[in-house]
């Protein structure tokens, strides 16, 4: 008896997971091709989601399609960050407010795909508040020049060195 329960909760989460996999894997390639061309400058022109594994393959502008987890840290970080975008957006409807947080997602990146990265993030910011956390001066420096909009906030936090510094002598 018990292992016919078993059984059968097994084939139905089985079908379950292979429904769910098939119904978000082509918005998930959706969300990844649309922002794929800017955030890698025209490296990567096309991308496609398995439904069965949901492992990303792109296209470069060759027509070679790559595993992207083949690709280099930062290019790999860019099209992770671009799922993360695609789960909100599909796990949300237009009237929740669902928060963006993310942290540190441009330390792998060169600073033209860290301009375009923060540039989408601006983007985005336009439909759903986005707060980014970063250890980085020129992240810092971008917002300053890039954010003046008042519903924009930068909140500079002390460092953890001179915290722990003012806790000590203080």
């Amino acid at each position: 008896m018990l292992d016919d329960t078993l059984e059968t909760t097994h084939l139905f989460l089985s079908q379950a997971h292979d429904s769910v996999h098939r119904d978000i894997a082509p918005f998930l390639a959706e969300v990844v091709r649309h922002w794929l061309p800017e955030i890698t400058l025209g490296r990567y022109v096309d991308a496609r989601v398995d439904s069965p594994t949901l492992r990303v393959q792109v296209c470069d502008q060759s027509g070679e399609w790559r595993d992207a987890t083949r690709l280099s840290h930062g290019t790999a970080d860019q099209i992770y960050l671009l799922l993360r975008l695609a789960m909100v957006e599909y796990l949300t409807k237009p009237s929740e407010v669902c928060p963006l947080i993310l942290d540190d997602i441009t330390l792998q990146s060169d600073t033209r795909r860290k301009e375009r990265l923060l540039n989408m993030l601006r983007k985005v910011s336009e439909q759903r508040q986005v707060i980014l956390f970063t250890q980085e001066e020129e992240v810092l420096q971008w917002a300053k020049k890039n954010l003046s909009q008042p519903e924009a906030r930068i909140i500079e936090l002390m460092p953890v060195a001179y915290a722990m510094a003012a806790s000590i002598s203080g």
